[in-house]
Formats: structure tokens, C-alpha cells, sequence
């Protein structure tokens, strides 16, 4: 009877547990399969040790070789990243001295390069722009040179006038009005100045002149432009004052407009006579245009001459320096 007990209690216990096909289809979907509870109570210790010793073979352990699943790969990602994420702040060190000097070497060439580029750049628009005003001056300074050359050749040519003018006046007996009128017309010339500065007073006043790396070249404008040009205009101007002054005066007093054309300074009628003419009015005239003459020749020779020899000069160097024609 005991017998029977114990082989019906064991086929219970058999049909109660999971089967072998069971436990592998629980295995693959990463499920664990416990024992179902049996709700009878063994009627005997050896019953209860029996069953005791069925359920611990029924257990299933976990493989750790077995294949894991995605939900269980995404949770050991997820595990893995808050472990990280955890420890970053770890991973992090104080500088050293090493680490501060390589960044200021890297500063310091960031900036230096910088600063070369600049530097490298406003050289290159510095000399455009004197490219650009050597032209200019160029052409200032040939403009006065034409200037200066047709005013001492007409100066030159004068000289003679000069002379035939005080012969008639102090020394030749019987010179008419005529003759005297006819040589002193073209003599009465007054010489204006139009010097050209425009462009070196500009390069002066925006401080352009040190675009000009060349220092002779900018000693040469300078002595030209500062110096030799104002005297040659102080000159001019002396020479305009003394015509306004003198000359004119003695036109107004002794000469009739209707003899002569002021624009040509040509006799206009054959009949053209001096009023009030006498020795000493003929005396007046020759120390008027003596003085006059003397004005023209220190404006020739002292001052325009060497003026224009600087010009000269300067464009010489000028033309070197940046390749002008």
C-alpha cells in the first residue's frame, strides 16, 4: 500500500513539473520556469524528502555562456553609459605648467602671425598709394618746369630790350616817342607765379609722405616745395608790387591809352607820342625800368634757375625710384 502511495505521488510530481521541451523554449526567450506549487501536503517524510529532492532537480540555473537578449543588451548599455557618465569627472586632471606655457606659445604665435599679416598688408597699400602719388607729383613737377623754362627764356630775351631802352632814354639824342613807346611796350611784362603744389601739400598734411621709403627723393621735394618754391613766389611778388607801385603810376601819368593795345602791348597808332615828356621825365623812366630790371635778373638768377635744377633733379630721382617715364 505504501508502495502504490509512493509511485502515484511520484507520477504526480512528474506530470506537476515542467517538461525537458519546455525548459529549453523558456531558455531561448530568457525566461526563468519555477516549479508549480502543489497544493497537497505529502502524507509522509519520505514523501516530503522525495519531493523536496524532485524540486531542487527541477531548478534551472541561468547559463552565463547562454545568448542574451535585446532587452537585456540594451540594459547592459544602459548600465555601462551611467557608468561612464559617473565616472567622467574622474577622468579629468589639473593642468600643469607645461599645458600653460604651450597655450600662451600658441597665443603668441596666433597673434605675432596676425600682426605680420597687417603689418605685411598696409605696406602693400602704402606702397600703392605712393605709386599713386608719385605720378602726381611727377606731373606737378614737369608742369613747373615748363613753367620755369618759357618765364627764363622770355626774362633772357628781355635783357636786350633793357638795354636799347636806357641807351634811348639817357644817352641817344633825338629818340622820338615813337621808338621810345615801341621798345618799352614789350618790356612792361608782368610775370605771374602758378606754381603747381597741390599734390605735395596734400601728401604733407594727411602725413603720406612716409609713404616715400626713399629719403634723398623726400629731402629733394622737400628742398624744392618748402624752400625753393616759396622764395621764387616771394621774388614774383616783389616784382608784381614794384609794377603796381611804379610803372603803372608813370603809364597812367605820361602814356594815352589810345596809342597802344594793353593785351598786346603793341602801338596801335603811327601818330603815338609821351605826354609831358621832358629830360628828367625820360630820367624817371629809365630808373623805373632800371629797377624793374634788376628784379627780373635776381628772379632769373638766384631764385628761378636753381629752382628749376632742383626739379630736375628731383624727377631724376623720382623716375628711378618707382619707374615712372
Amino acid at each position: 500500500m505504501s508502495e502504490s502511495n509512493t509511485h502515484s505521488e511520484k507520477r504526480e510530481v512528474a506530470s506537476s513539473s515542467p517538461s525537458t521541451s519546455e525548459l529549453a523554449e523558456s531558455q531561448h526567450i530568457g525566461e526563468e520556469v519555477l516549479p508549480a506549487l502543489q497544493p497537497d501536503i505529502p502524507s509522509s517524510p519520505a514523501a516530503t524528502t522525495n519531493h523536496q529532492s524532485s524540486e531542487s532537480a527541477n531548478l534551472i540555473v541561468p547559463d552565463e555562456t547562454t545568448a542574451s537578449t535585446p532587452l537585456q543588451q540594451d540594459t547592459s548599455q544602459l548600465l555601462n553609459e551611467n557608468t561612464m557618465e559617473v565616472h567622467t569627472p574622474n577622468l579629468h586632471h589639473s593642468k600643469r605648467w607645461k599645458d600653460y606655457l604651450f597655450e600662451f606659445l600658441m597665443l603668441f604665435l596666433a597673434v605675432t602671425a596676425g600682426f605680420l599679416v597687417e603689418n605685411k598688408r598696409e605696406y602693400y597699400i602704402e606702397h600703392e598709394r605712393a605709386k599713386q602719388f608719385s605720378q602726381l607729383l611727377l606731373a606737378d613737377l614737369q608742369q613747373d618746369s615748363t613753367m620755369f623754362e618759357n618765364k627764363n627764356r622770355d626774362i633772357r630775351s628781355m635783357q636786350q630790350g633793357y638795354d636799347t631802352l636806357i641807351y634811348q632814354l639817357t644817352q641817344k639824342a633825338g629818340a622820338t616817342d615813337k621808338e621810345i613807346l615801341k621798345t618799352l611796350l614789350p618790356l612792361v611784362y608782368v610775370f605771374d607765379f602758378p606754381a603747381t603744389a597741390t599734390t605735395y601739400n596734400q601728401m604733407k598734411s594727411s602725413g603720406a609722405l612716409r609713404y616715400i621709403e626713399n629719403g634723398e627723393l623726400t629731402a629733394q621735394l622737400q628742398n624744392y616745395y618748402d624752400y625753393w618754391l616759396p622764395r621764387c613766389n616771394r621774388i614774383a611778388q616783389a616784382s608784381l608790387d614794384y609794377y603796381a607801385a611804379n610803372i603803372n603810376p608813370y603809364y597812367l601819368k605820361h602814356i594815352r591809352i589810345q596809342d597802344y593795345d594793353p593785351f598786346n602791348d603793341t602801338l596801335i597808332n603811327k601818330n603815338a607820342l609821351l605826354m609831358e615828356r621832358s629830360h628828367q621825365s625820360d630820367q624817371e623812366l629809365a630808373n623805373i625800368m632800371g629797377g624793374y630790371r634788376s628784379l627780373l635778373t635776381i628772379q632769373l638768377i638766384s631764385m628761378n634757375e636753381p629752382a628749376l635744377q632742383k626739379i630736375k633733379e628731383t624727377m631724376m630721382i623720382l623716375k628711378k625710384e618707382y619707374r615712372l617715364k
